[in-house]
């Protein structure tokens, strides 16, 4: 190459005059290529130096025994000084689904006159007699109530005959009548005043549990009993069943304890709190108090107490609902 060849390559050089740090190829051509041509010609990304490492770190995973997973993308790379922190993933709970999953009940959207409730329960008594041994009977009494928007009620009551501990206890309590329960079936009309009706809390978790789970100092349990005060005396459009749930699963110690099915054939979820379980808990196992939810519409359909010989149900929900009309006395 003679000097005049060599002095026309470098003036039409476009690197020239072009500082260029130790190794910085890339950044020496994007800066010449720009000043010439006014266009950004960025080099092709280095797919083979990628490659190149994730064979590496495989190689490695081959050599120590141990597991290595590979990301190979395009773009810059990621900050080392900022840690990844994957998505937490969110399960919801039995309650949540449940709640989620809250459908029409036969008497959502209706309307009528008074607001009917239908329960079937058992009551009984225990009585220690004068050698120190105990009589004990229980009997089903079945109500139905029909309360007007100013809060009176009519209650309609049918008490069947009482079962006996044994016969030492039927015995005792034919010596004693005025003990037993009044069979048969009986009507009467309350006034207002003496009749215990909760309000309604507004369809929110949080009001919920403010107005159901009073006291807390009793534990988890005292939040099951709140609901069935509630569930005992009111009817819940889906709304209201759904929010209820959800200040159920918001509760520490309240779980689903699995499927059952109640004396009248429903199938329904389990929702339990251990009795003692409050800020100062009880030693030992005392059992626990219990719901049964229909999985379908939200509603609770029984309450009971279970403990290591399963669950009894007390009172049984069987019909809900408005109605425009009353049973004569």
């Amino acid at each position: 190459m003679n000097e005049r060849t060599l002095d026309l390559l470098t003036a039409a050089d476009p690197a020239r005059g072009v500082p260029v740090g130790p190794g910085d190829v890339e950044a020496l051509l994007r800066r010449a290529s720009h000043d010439v041509t006014g266009y950004d010609l960025r080099p092709p990304v280095r797919r083979r130096r990628v490659l190149v490492a994730a064979a590496a770190i495989l190689a490695v995973a081959a050599v120590t025994g141990t597991t290595a997973a590979v990301l190979v993308r395009g773009g810059p790379p990621a900050d080392p000084g900022v840690p990844v922190v994957p998505a937490p993933s969110v399960v919801p709970s039995c309650l949540d689904r449940l709640a989620d999953g809250v459908t029409k009940a036969p008497y959502d959207g209706v309307r009528g006159a008074f607001e009917y409730l239908r329960t079937s329960g058992t009551s009984g008594g225990t009585v220690q007699m004068k050698n120190g041994k105990f009589a004990s009977m229980q009997y089903q009494v079945e109500t139905s109530t029909w309360t007007a928007a100013d809060g009176s009620q009519r209650r309609r009551t049918t008490t069947q005959a009482p079962t006996y501990a044994d016969e030492t206890s039927r015995i005792y309590f034919r010596d004693n009548p005025g003990m037993l329960p009044t069979l048969g079936t009986s009507t009467v009309d309350l006034p207002p005043a003496e009749v215990s009706r909760p309000d309604v809390p507004a369809a929110d978790p949080a009001a919920m549990a403010d107005a159901l789970y009073r006291p807390r100092e009793n534990g988890p349990s005292q939040a099951i009993a709140g609901v069935e005060d509630l569930v005992r005396a009111r009817v819940l459009d889906a709304a209201h069943r759904s929010a209820l749930l959800r200040f159920l699963a918001r509760t520490d110690g309240v779980a689903c304890a699995g499927e059952l099915t109640d004396p009248v054939g429903r199938t329904g979820i389990a929702v339990s709190a251990p009795f003692g379980a409050g800020p100062r808990p009880s030693p030992g196992d005392h059992g626990s108090e219990s719901v049964l939810v229909d999985p379908a519409t939200g509603e609770i359909i029984a309450a009971g107490y279970t403990d290591g010989t399963g669950t009894t149900w007390h009172t049984l929900y069987l019909e809900r609902g408005f109605t425009d009309t009353r049973p004569p006395r």
